[in-house]
């Protein structure tokens, strides 16, 4: 794996940085979404190095690229701002087609992020500070027939503090699995390692610097959840008309106990034609009224879902669902089970996307419904 040399100077990270704040400050939005995010995954971070090679070396010098096991905890504020906390530990050294280079060290670091989550793609910017020690250069023997490869302590065992920004994106391929790339600023300790000079092996360097920017690229699978209580106060809150009678139709939730984590309007710049509600996976979803189901479909967006038809003037939609338990043309009573919930479609966790509509037009559900 190569990576692409980014000319980025340390100055212009906090610059950055200010900047993904800034938007993150004036995107708030006052909808309730998931509360936290866990995430573990594995990144290759390629660390720039100002190498010196040694003169009795005549082999070549590869990049050096290290891989990194990751953990984060994402605290939402509102639905797409975050803050995070993350820590990672060096777990691959070895020559490989993905890791390598002259030297190889111990790492751990921790970091604290300020993100801004849209629907698949993700910014953040942030903090860290690391420690690595146990310092060793890639060298070889005298013996021109010996071709094994072995380690140079440094010259006088050194261990390195360092801390900077990190500027950030992330994209979620699938709800509980993305990708991330990373570049971070570095202000060292101390920049200038070297090998010990009375080891009885040739090392492949005679001088490392570790230049302050370091690229990172990794995957990893992310689990989010809900605060229920937080939910029901939320809720509790907000504004909902009594059940009502319309057009004949006596119209219900479409979940026992649902809980309102995304309300009709607006959202990220766009508008939100339905609500979600909270779901765990495999939870019964209910015809809102008596109907008939017009379409049954999958579709990128949506998932799978159902549209059920009441008289000429409604409609209710059900989106992102697990399960269809109903076919098109089959007539439902208010409160049959209809499909279970899930998280197929674009979305990042398991829920319920409800519509009704009016001679076409999306209307707001909690002028119906009581939730």
């Amino acid at each position: 794996m190569q990576f692409t040399s980014y000319n980025i100077s340390p100055k212009q990270i906090p610059q950055l940085a200010f900047s993904l704040i800034l938007i993150s400050v004036l995107s708030i939005s006052d909808a309730v979404a998931q509360d936290w995010r866990f995430s573990a995954g594995y990144s290759i971070q390629r660390y720039g190095l100002e190498i010196t090679p040694n003169p009795d070396y005549l082999g070549d010098i590869s990049f050096t690229q290290k891989g990194v096991l990751e953990l984060e905890l994402e605290k939402y504020f509102a639905h797409h701002i975050y803050l995070s906390g993350n820590g990672g530990v060096l777990i691959n050294n070895s020559e490989s087609a993905f890791h390598g280079g002259p030297i190889n060290f111990n790492r751990t670091s921790i970091g604290l992020n300020l993100g801004l989550q849209w629907n698949r793609l993700g910014l953040y910017t942030g903090v860290h500070g690391a420690y690595s020690w146990n310092m060793n250069f890639r060298g070889y023997s005298t013996d021109d027939y010996d071709s094994s490869i072995y380690w140079i302590e440094s010259d006088k065992n050194d261990e390195l503090f360092s801390g900077g920004f990190t500027v950030g994106a992330k994209y979620y391929l699938l709800n509980f699995f993305r990708l991330h790339a990373e570049i971070k600023s570095h202000h060292y300790s101390q920049h200038t390692i070297r090998p010990n000079p009375d080891s009885p092996y040739i090392p492949t360097t005679s001088e490392i610097q570790f230049r302050p920017v370091t690229v990172s690229l990794g995957f990893s699978i992310s689990i989010p959840w809900h605060s229920k209580s937080k939910l029901e106060k939320y809720n509790s809150g907000s504004r909902s008309s009594p059940l009502m009678s319309v057009s004949g139709l006596q119209i219900q939730s479409p979940m026992e106990r649902s809980i309102v984590t995304s309300p009709f309007g607006y959202r990220w710049g766009r508008p939100h034609e339905g609500i979600d509600l909270d779901a765990d996976r495999g939870d019964q979803v209910l015809s809102a009224a008596d109907g008939v189901v017009e379409e049954t479909s999958y579709s990128a967006s949506y998932g799978r879902k159902i549209v059920i038809r009441h008289g000429r003037e409604y409609t209710s939609t059900y989106a992102h669902l697990n399960e269809i338990s109903v076919q098109e043309g089959d007539r439902v009573r208010r409160g049959q089970v209809i499909g279970q919930a899930g998280n197929s479609g674009n979305v990042t966790g398991v829920h319920l996307h409800f519509e009704i509509r009016k001679n076409g037009h999306p209307v707001d559900p909690q002028d119906y419904i009581r939730f």
